[in-house]
This record gives C-alpha cells, sequence and structure tokens, in this order.
C-alpha cells in the first residue's frame, strides 16, 4: 500500500488527476449496470405480447394495469398509446413520441461521459509523461554521471508511469462504455419495435370497428 502512495507521490499531481478521474468514472458506470441489469430489467418481448394480448381481446383497461405495474420505459410509452386508444393513428403516435422523449433520454445520461473522460484521462497521461521527460532532462544539467544516470532514469519512470495509468484507465472506461451502449441500443430498438406493433394493432381495430355495419 504504501509502494502504491509513493508511486503517486512521485507522479505528481497528473496521476492524482487521473485517479480522480478513474473513480468518477466508477460511479458512471456502477450506477448505469445497476439500472440497465437490475433497475430495468424486463423481457420487453414478454411484456409487449402480454399488452398486445390485452388489446386485441379489447382488455384496454386490463394493458393499462399492466403498464402501471411496471414502471419502465417500455411500459410507459405503451400506456401512452393505450390511454388515446380511440384516436387517430397520427394521435396515438404523438402521445407515444412524446412519451418516448421523456423515458428514452435519461438512458443515455451519464453513458455519453464516459468517451470524455477517456479521453481527458489520455490528456493527462500525456502531461505526465512530458512532466516525466522534463524531470529527466532537467537532472542531466550538471552533476556527476551517477546523478545524472539516476535522474534520467526517476524521469523516464514517472514518464512511462502516467502512460502507463492514464491508457489503463482510458481503455477500461472505452470497454465498459461499448458495453452500456449496446444495451441502450438494443433496449430503445426493442422499445420501439414495440411501440410500432401496439400503434399497428390499434390502427387495425379502429379500422374494424369503423368498418363495422350499424345494426
Amino acid at each position: 500500500m504504501m509502494e502504491l502512495l509513493d508511486v503517486f507521490n512521485e507522479g505528481g499531481p497528473f496521476m492524482y488527476a487521473i485517479l480522480c478521474l478513474s473513480l468518477f468514472a466508477i460511479g458512471v458506470i456502477f450506477h448505469k449496470m445497476y439500472l440497465f441489469f437490475f433497475k430495468l430489467r424486463l423481457s420487453e418481448d414478454e411484456v409487449t405480447q402480454a399488452i398486445l394480448k390485452s388489446v386485441e381481446s379489447n382488455s384496454y383497461a386490463r394493458a393499462i394495469q399492466f403498464c402501471n405495474a411496471k414502471n419502465h420505459p417500455l411500459t410507459n410509452i405503451l400506456k401512452a398509446g393505450l390511454i388515446r386508444a380511440n384516436r387517430t393513428e397520427k394521435e396515438i403516435r404523438r402521445a407515444m413520441e412524446i412519451a418516448a422523449a421523456e423515458e428514452l433520454p435519461p438512458l443515455k445520461k451519464g453513458t455519453v461521459l464516459l468517451p470524455q473522460l477517456s479521453n481527458t484521462a489520455t490528456l493527462l497521461g500525456l502531461l505526465g509523461t512530458i512532466r516525466g521527460l522534463i524531470v529527466a532532462f532537467s537532472g542531466m544539467e550538471g552533476g556527476d554521471a551517477v546523478k545524472r544516470q539516476e535522474a534520467l532514469s526517476k524521469g523516464i519512470a514517472l514518464a512511462f508511469r502516467a502512460t502507463f495509468f492514464a491508457l489503463s484507465v482510458a481503455v477500461v472506461m472505452i470497454l465498459f462504455y461499448l458495453v452500456l451502449l449496446t444495451k441502450e441500443t438494443r433496449m430503445k430498438a426493442k422499445i420501439e419495435h414495440s411501440a410500432a406493433q401496439l400503434v399497428d394493432v390499434l390502427v387495425t381495430k379502429n379500422k374494424g370497428s369503423v368498418s363495422q355495419p350499424r345494426m
């Protein structure tokens, strides 16, 4: 532990700055992982089929009740369409688009920070590398050969440590960003597909009810 602390102390402010960035990124990653893999964990296909089945059997109240039981972007968006089930296709789509505009942006919140944090960590590592080289070449001025060699070795070590630490942090951030982005993209695609299915069913039923002859 003391050796690690010595490495950071020798590395200077840039090492601590990279550490702070990594801790912030860890917080973002844990929050998004919890959101996608636990809080919003849902079988979108099963939920969609259950809602569509209720709609096809004219059980709109049951479909809305099913949506109310699950606080999820998918169910909230579908509920917006169900509430306006007897309206025109344009009104149904508009209601679901408004709901999507409220529900989908929070899914992206935090994820977009990871590439920026990764780039910042890389730049801080570059500054740390330059600082190490400055230390190395500054030590070459005057003194005997042994001291110059020690200064050169110390400066190069500082430069490599900063580079290694920064790149390690940046790579981890990007890997988690790709995982979260993939999860986010898949969830959004499933929500859009489910919304399109519901609109199609509602419009078909509305047209069918209008075309039925009056007795």
